[in-house]
């Protein structure tokens, strides 16, 4: 995936790059709100400077795996609960649908720490962070 953004900010080889907000870039769940801007920490490899235009490139497989984690996740974790709830209602007689939705909520509200615990990680992954490719 690629986006063209300006450097507001250079920090060794650290850029602070903004966006106008597009479609793919504003769904993807990386970029931070900033009042109606988007503003992301890319690796410099182009040499830029503050005020430049950049190509900012995120690998297509990178892009799936953060956004499996934020949004596919919290649903399969939902869906196990809701399959494990209904499983020991029906195994203790206990209302089934009532028992899955608490299970599936407590299993999805569960999931969000360990989704934040994974993506501090993964971020830390230098593979997972954008880079500013060339100076447009």
């Amino acid at each position: 995936m690629k986006e063209i953004g300006q450097v507001i900010e250079k920090n060794g080889i650290i850029l602070k790059v903004k966006f106008s907000s597009s479609e793919a870039c504003h769904s993807c769940g990386l970029c931070k709100i900033n009042e109606e801007d988007l503003v992301l920490d890319v690796i410099d490899e182009c040499n830029a400077k503050i005020g430049d235009f950049v190509m900012v490139e995120v690998e297509r497989k990178d892009f799936y795996q953060v956004t499996f984690l934020i949004y596919l996740f919290p649903l399969i974790s939902f869906i196990l609960g809701v399959l494990i709830g209904y499983l020991i209602g029906e195994r203790y007689r206990l209302d089934t649908q009532l028992l899955g939705l608490s299970i599936g909520l407590v299993f999805t509200v569960l999931s969000y720490p360990l989704i934040k615990s994974i993506y501090k990680k993964l971020s830390q992954k230098q593979k997972f962070i954008p880079v500013a490719k060339k100076i447009v």
